[in-house]
């Protein structure tokens, strides 16, 4: 028979409930008082250590919450709650390589609800979806009321344009704690998206008021007051949101785009368009990509304007500085040859809505490892290229004679072409015993590239981090004659492969998206080649004019490591068959980790990301090459996967 308590006493709880319920109202140092006194009389709790590091990181404590994550996982690492917090602590820190390997380890791990929510967090934070959708069921499955979990559902719900259901979702949350910041906001972004504009403002100012250092509040309170055009508000909040959270990029986004429409405006402010290019750099947005969106743009901009803006962005660019550092030739000349030369890149960004696809030659050994190991890509020094005058045609253009040695910097490639089921690739790559035809042709699809235009994020904004994941964009190479002066042609996609992917489709209709796609590349083609023009005659007037020797020299050794990126996306016309675009990565070779060599010292490369990934796969289509061997068991090896790629052998006329 059950005892009844007649005491006026109230049943003792557990110090994780009262630590948890503290923890809730925002009492961090109460919570961790409680959780102190635990840790007193039962030293080996390793729960206990892991909410006290939440406690901690709270209260902006990050090296004693990372000792009380370390002592718990030597207490005992087979936790995998434990690596969810850890993991949740690197996130935190900005690191999302360490994050990343610590949710993969708990993922192997028994998981229980609380790691099944954070699975569900993280996964939401890297954008993966589907597997954050995943561990917020199977956390909802162990208990309906789980705030973490419920909170990513309705971030998740937001994903989906699906605002009415979001609005649920965080209203329920609200309804079991009342006193979290992070849910009002929530909930007045849905509200917000939604286009209730009340209701948005009247929970976004509940935020604040429950939590005055919630940025994200203050970063969609400046959006509502923009749309509503108070603009004077607007700002007042988004400057909010950078001085609490400075390294979210999307704040400092929206303050540049903020900034520039009060500018164009006529609203008073004392800065200028220079540093809506500054906030720009903050927000994570290269300067090609800034370059042809300002272009592109619906509303009409004039060039003034977007060389004051892309001035604030170079003037942030740490490689464009040191490249400059201490030199004696006016500064602008060389900010006028890296701006063209950066013009020029933006043009060759392969984001031609036909081109949706890629492809890359190899070896059928180079395509094993790539598919059924998930080796990661390599990007290969541009000194072991197939051309052994990598990057001089621009140099020659311009009017570098004789070799220029590189200093410290180095570029690092990886080449693709437009054309899947290409005769001329298959006889010049993939080669096995120098037999011509004997590789494989991978055809890969634009998800593997980044979708906006971004040259070499790392060397300009550096970072400690090595992140082998970040996504890089692909450029179109140019085609130049050192003869004739004249730029022949850009990579493209060849007009057969069209007729190949139409087959079924209306010859005329087929025909003229031949037409328009060609016309688009050559007004391209043209513009590049004004470009090149305006560069050369920028840089030979000035050279020219100048008169003292030591100025001379600096010019002949800085502007070819100002034009590093252009220069090895320039190639001789001869290679025009190949229509190559690329990856390219510029780095310091002095002490940097991200640069390997490989076994037999034959190459220097850097690592890019797999083809095939757990939650991803880029591969479209295989083709073997007319000479390539094994075909049939490969293709066994392919559906052995289970996966959508498609294998076929090549039927050239190839002997």
């Amino acid at each position: 028979m059950k005892q009844i308590n007649t005491s006026n006493e109230k049943p003792r709880t557990s110090w994780r409930e009262d630590s948890e319920n503290l923890f809730k109202v925002g009492k961090y140092g109460e919570s961790l008082s409680i959780l102190d006194h635990e840790l007193k009389t039962n030293t080996d709790n390793w729960q206990a250590l892991n909410f006290k590091s939440s406690c901690l990181l709270r209260l902006n404590r990050p090296i004693e919450a990372k000792s009380c994550l370390d002592e718990s996982l030597k207490i005992d690492d087979n936790q995998s709650e434990s690596w969810g917090f850890l993991g949740i602590y690197y996130l935190i820190s900005k690191n999302k390589q360490l994050a990343e390997e610590c949710f993969k380890k708990m993922e192997q791990l028994e998981l229980t609800e609380i790691s099944n929510s954070q699975l569900a967090y993280y996964y939401h934070s890297i954008n993966d979806y589907k597997k954050a959708q995943l561990y917020v069921d199977k956390t909802l499955s162990i208990n309906s009321k789980n705030e973490s979990a419920l909170n990513t559902q309705g971030l998740l719900l937001i994903e989906k344009n699906k605002y009415k259901n979001a609005i649920k979702i965080f209203k329920a949350l609200i309804s079991l704690n009342k006193h979290i910041s992070m849910y009002y906001s929530n909930l007045g972004h849905a509200f917000q998206l939604d286009k209730k504009f009340y209701s948005a403002q009247k929970n976004l100012e509940k935020a604040v008021k429950l939590d005055n250092t919630n940025a994200y509040a203050y970063n969609n309170l400046a959006i509502l007051h923009n749309e509503k055009l108070n603009i004077k508000e607007a700002w007042e909040y988004i400057c909010k949101a950078t001085e609490l959270e400075q390294d979210i990029p999307q704040f400092w986004l929206n303050k540049g785009e903020l900034l520039f429409s009060m500018i164009k405006s006529g609203n008073e402010t004392e800065e200028k368009l220079e540093d809506v290019g500054y906030y720009y750099c903050r927000g994570s947005i290269s300067t090609v990509d800034a370059i042809s969106k300002l272009k592109n743009s619906d509303i009409s901009i004039s060039q003034e304007d977007i060389d004051q803006i892309i001035s604030g962005m170079i003037k942030m660019d740490i490689y464009f500085l040191e490249t400059t550092r201490n030199s004696i030739v006016n500064k602008n000349f060389y900010y006028d040859v890296y701006k063209i030369s950066l013009e020029i890149i933006a043009l060759l960004n392969a984001s031609e809505i036909e081109e949706f696809s890629f492809s890359h030659y190899t070896t059928t050994e180079t395509a094993n490892t790539l598919i059924f190991n998930n080796s990661s890509f390599r990007l290969n020094t541009v000194t072991t290229a197939n051309d052994p005058r990598e990057g001089y045609p621009l140099l020659n253009f311009l009017g570098f004679t004789g070799l220029y040695s590189p200093n410290i910097y180095q570029a690092f490639v990886g080449s693709f072409t437009f054309n899947p089921d290409s005769l001329n690739q298959f006889r010049l790559y993939g080669k096995k015993e120098n037999v011509e035809g004997s590789g494989i042709g991978l055809e890969l699809s634009f998800s593997y590239f980044a979708e906006n235009i971004a040259i070499n994020n790392s060397l300009i904004s550096p970072t400690k981090e090595i992140d082998n994941n970040v996504k890089q964009s692909i450029f179109r190479c140019i085609y130049l004659d050192p003869i004739s002066r004249r730029v022949i042609s850009i990579g493209h996609k060849e007009p057969c492969v069209f007729y190949r992917e139409s087959i079924n489709e209306d010859r005329n209709i087929v025909d003229d998206k031949v037409k328009k796609y060609l016309s688009r590349i050559e007004n391209t083609k043209n513009k590049v080649e004004d470009l090149l023009e305006i560069l050369n005659s920028t840089i030979q007037t000035y050279y020219n004019d100048e008169l003292d020797i030591d100025k001379k020299n600096e010019i002949i050794r800085i502007v070819p490591s100002l034009l590093i990126h252009l220069r090895y996306l320039v190639k001789h016309y001869d290679f025009k068959e190949e229509q190559e675009c690329r990856i390219i990565q510029v780095e310091p070779l002095i002490d940097n980790p991200k640069i390997k060599t490989t076994q037999d010292f034959s190459r220097m490369y850097l690592e890019y990301l797999p083809f095939r990934k757990a939650q991803e796969c880029y591969l479209r289509n295989i083709y073997f090459g007319p000479k390539a061997t094994n075909f049939e068991l490969f293709k066994d090896r392919i559906t052995q996967l289970n996966s959508n790629i498609i294998c076929m052998r090549s039927d050239h006329p190839f002997n």
